[in-house]
């Protein structure tokens, strides 16, 4: 009797040493598969807000060129509009200067006066269309780009939740593995003879 129970200690004593390193490689294995996945998730996030970056650049670069486009276009107009008013500001001096004896040259230039009016009227109201489109462009571009940051902000949290999700999945299945080896060991100690509870 005494040499089977040697053999027994000797056997319980393996079972523990063989044990105990499975477990440990397990942990090991189960800590390297969550830093790779969280640096998959790393990636894409750098990935995702890199993008976000470069669009939001690009629409700010194309918002700012077509404000300077209308800025340019405004001073144009300005300049225009300052050279007909300071010739129509002339040519009212001029008449005023000639209109007791030039009564047929008055009429004339009454007449041409009118036209100016009516051109400068007609490129005031262009002006101010154009001002109006180039306003609504920028106002449209600038809810482009807001739709498109919460677009991307949109992508970004999905893909955390699915990395969330797929976490979840890994450490159910781990414990159940666990669960599956604990009952393997068990079964393997009964067949020895053995009681998990006088180990």
């Amino acid at each position: 009797m005494p040499p089977k129970l040697k053999g027994k200690s000797k056997k319980k004593k393996m079972k523990k040493s063989k044990g105990a390193p499975g477990a440990e490689e397990e942990k090991y294995r189960k800590a390297i598969l969550e830093v790779d996945i969280l640096q998959d998730h790393l990636a894409l996030r750098r990935q995702v807000m890199r993008q976000a970056l470069e669009h939001k650049d690009e629409m700010r670069g194309k918002v700012l060129e077509l404000q300077e486009d209308l800025q340019e276009e405004r001073d144009e107009k300005q300049a225009i509009y300052s050279e007909m008013t300071r010739q129509h500001q002339s040519l009212e001096q001029q008449t005023s200067a000639h209109i007791q004896a030039l009564e047929k040259e008055v009429a004339k230039l009454k007449t041409e006066l009118s036209k100016t009016q009516e051109a400068f009227h007609v490129l005031k109201e262009e002006s101010e269309q154009t001002i109006q489109e180039r306003d609504e462009e920028i106002t449209k571009l600038k809810g482009e780009l807001e739709n498109m940051e919460t677009e991307y902000g949109t992508i970004l949290h999905s893909s955390l939740d699915l990395l969330l999700s797929k976490l979840s999945m890994f450490d159910q299945k781990c414990t159940s593995e666990s669960l599956l080896i604990h009952q393997q060991y068990k079964h393997m100690l009964q067949d020895c003879g053995l009681n998990i509870l006088d180990i």
